[in-house]
């Protein structure tokens, strides 16, 4: 593929919008990833507990009253299934970011549960299902979601180190 061909196709994307407009939080980690197609290019990502980390603070701050994204709590069970560990450092940081903990404050993986289980208590969980299901084939394990059951999985969080 010539670099003109792709840099139509970046173009059409137009990638800086994926971009954050301000410094992303710090303290998250990186991998470097290669790939071959559609040209040799190296690419850097969020180690898994950082992804972890993001997908914890989109499940406490994500949303508005009681409704959240299932795709959100869908992930959340997909990581601690995978016995993901967050980075407690940059899910800190995210939360201090967006305004949900003072910038002072400390945050511990307790406070981290604490808040996880605070959020699990006021889901609207039909409505948490409808919005996954499009997405997903097994419907079946949809029927476990309630707040004993996140408040139970969530006990298996652990940072890494």
């Amino acid at each position: 593929m010539s670099n003109r061909i792709i840099e139509q196709m970046l173009a059409a994307y137009d990638l800086n919008s994926y971009y954050d407009k301000k410094n992303p939080p710090p303290y998250a980690g990186y991998e470097r990833k290669y790939r071959l197609l559609p040209s040799p290019y190296e690419v850097n990502i969020y180690d898994e507990p950082s992804l972890f980390a993001g997908k914890i603070h989109a499940v406490i701050c994500r949303g508005w009253k009681n409704r959240v994204k299932g795709r959100d709590l869908y992930d959340y069970v997909f990581y601690l299934g995978r016995g993901s560990k967050v980075n407690l450092p940059h899910l800190a940081a995210r939360l201090k970011d967006s305004g949900y903990i003072n910038p002072e404050s400390g945050c511990s993986l307790t406070d981290v549960k604490g808040m996880l289980c605070e959020k699990f208590q006021n889901i609207d969980y039909e409505q948490a299902k409808q919005d996954v299901v499009p997405f997903i084939r097994d419907h079946i394990s949809l029927a476990l979601w309630s707040a004993d059951f996140f408040m139970q999985i969530t006990e298996l969080l652990q940072a890494n180190e």
